[in-house]
């Protein structure tokens, strides 16, 4: 532990209290004399006369103390931006520099008692001596008034605005059986960009659905949030009395459709359902991973044979998490690159085998072993399954996005998505690869469950492709629908997208637009006049 003290001078012997003496030091000569640190000045401190007044008075002119300049005065310094360093006016304000301090704890998520580090506090005392770094006590104050004054301007910013929003929320159970629900806010700013605010996370009393929707009701009107356009949520059964709820509950949402499942999710689900095919050669190379990666010694082990098998690749094997499949993606994609330092572990390591052999449930009768190292089957299968399931994982990246729109693309996923499925379930295989065909009509069925009734879908996906400007190409949008609902169901869709849309679009005239109210109920009305819905038409034809 480093100590810092300041002892002796003055002729007494005594500790020096004042901290007027970390800037002067005591003549060795002359203890009533002391010079300034920071120029040539030499003061008189002899206890009984001057003290520590003097020295007090001249830290305040000294033109060389840099930590006593006059706040007022700017210096200049080099600022980092993309256009180069640039040369700036900069100014020490306590004030400012202590909030910067409270949002880097939160950005990089550092505990409070950061604050009082004696590293940390060593450094900040030669960075910046004039900084008094905050106890942990205080940092939590003020990362509590940085919130509140956030919250605050967002909350403005809702109610000035009457922004529509579009949420997503989610619900979950923690270890300690606490049920928690997170809810984000997405709209697009006056400058058209994409804005994605976590508004709450809370505790709620459980997963019933009028328990969230009550919960989803407080917090909106606690945020004022009026305008609400969907809410996105993933296909558990209780979600469903949730959004009966926040129907019921808000007056100036459009009700019909309110809902929006999860894209993302419902690809999850696909996808899962077609790895419980393949989930012997997976299970094989996850408890391969697994005991290889159990004890330092055995990652060491591997990383020699990854050398002596010649395996280039900077990454190294790691684990995935059961409940989302693209890490189960990742996982087979990285291993398939150690095959080889895979069969060479085998040889250097006896214990491979045999703990492995040993690890996993019985096998049922009529059923594939999953126990034991990975086979060269297995390998096999995993650089076939790879490229399939790449599709899906570059898709599920894509609608996960959350810096810029991916409604006007989901519909065009969809229809990705039922063409792939459609060209593996019908593909004639031969030999072992018939468990692709297998897994694809198996991910086909669960895709029909969500997906394969367009009535069920939320409109909004029909329109918001309708709205994307690349569907202006001639019959794109209309090919699109017939191909993947075929023709009768696909001219349905497009009737009931077409007359939504031109009710769609006489709401927002009503809102926005300076016509009488007369004419723009006649607007809003869908009309079997061809002039009438030629707006809608000409999008897609």
């Amino acid at each position: 532990m480093l100590t810092l003290a300041v002892w002796g001078g003055g002729g007494g012997g005594s500790r020096k209290r004042s901290k007027a003496w970390m800037h002067f030091t005591v003549q060795k000569d002359d203890p009533d004399h002391a010079n300034c640190n920071y120029c040539d000045a030499v003061l008189g401190c002899k206890s009984a006369s001057a003290g520590t007044a003097s020295l007090v008075n001249h830290l305040k002119i000294c033109q060389k103390n840099h930590a006593h300049i006059c706040s007022t005065q700017s210096e200049l310094t080099y600022q980092v931006s993309e256009d180069g360093n640039l040369v700036v006016p900069w100014q020490y304000i306590e004030k400012e520099v202590r909030e910067a301090f409270a949002r880097m704890i939160v950005i990089d998520l550092l505990p409070f008692i950061f604050a009082e580090k004696e590293g940390f506090r060593l450094f900040m005392a030669k960075a910046c001596p004039r900084f008094t770094v905050p106890s942990r006590t205080t940092m939590y104050r003020d990362i509590i008034a940085i919130y509140e004054a956030e919250k605050a301007m967002l909350r403005k910013y809702f109610i000035e605005s009457r922004q529509t929003v579009c949420l997503t929320t989610d619900t979950w159970t923690s270890k300690r059986q606490q049920s928690y629900m997170v809810l984000t806010a997405h709209s697009i700013d006056s400058g058209w960009k994409l804005r994605k605010k976590i508004i709450n996370f809370v505790l709620v009393d459980g997963h019933k659905g009028d328990d969230i929707g009550k919960s989803l009701e407080k917090l909106l009107i606690e945020w004022g949030i009026e305008r609400v356009c969907t809410i996105t949520v993933d296909n558990a059964s209780s979600n469903d009395t949730c959004l009966a709820y926040m129907k019921r509950s808000l007056t100036n949402a459009r009700s019909r459709y309110l809902g929006m499942r999860c894209v993302a999710h419902i690809i999850n689900l696909v996808v899962q359902d077609g790895l419980k095919i393949m989930c012997h050669p997976r299970n094989r190379i996850r408890s391969a991973i697994k005991f290889v990666r159990a004890s330092p010694t055995r990652l060491d082990l591997f990383k020699k044979c990854v050398q002596l098998s010649k395996v280039v690749s900077k990454g190294l094997i790691n684990i995935d998490v059961v409940t989302r499949w693209n890490s189960t993606f990742i996982m087979l994609e990285t291993a398939e690159k150690f095959e080889r330092a895979f069969e060479q572990y085998a040889l250097q390591d006896p214990n491979y085998k045999t703990e492995l052999e040993k690890t996993g449930p019985e096998p049922k009768p009529d059923t594939p072993d999953q126990r034991g190292p990975p086979t060269q089957s297995d390998w096999v299968y995993v650089r076939e399954f790879k490229q399939f399931l790449q599709h899906f994982y570059l898709l599920t990246n894509k609608v996960s996005g959350t810096k810029y729109v991916t409604a006007n693309t989901f519909l065009e996923d969809i229809a990705d998505v039922h063409f792939m499925l459609g060209e593996w379930s019908d593909h004639v295989i031969c030999g072992d690869g018939e468990i692709f065909k297998c897994m694809a009509t198996k991910m086909k069925t669960k895709y029909e469950k969500y997906w394969g009734d367009p009535e069920k879908m939320n409109k909004y996906i029909f329109i918001a492709a309708i709205l994307d400007p690349r569907t202006k190409e001639s019959h794109f949008f209309k090919d699109m629908i017939e191909d993947t609902y075929g023709s009768i169901i696909g001219k349905r869709i497009l009737t009931s997208s077409d007359n939504e849309f031109v009710s769609l679009f006489g709401e927002y005239r009503e809102l926005y637009g300076t016509n009488t109210p007369r004419e723009l109920a006649s607007q809003a009305r869908p009309s079997a006049n061809a002039s009438e819905n030629s707006l809608v038409r000409s999008r897609y034809n």
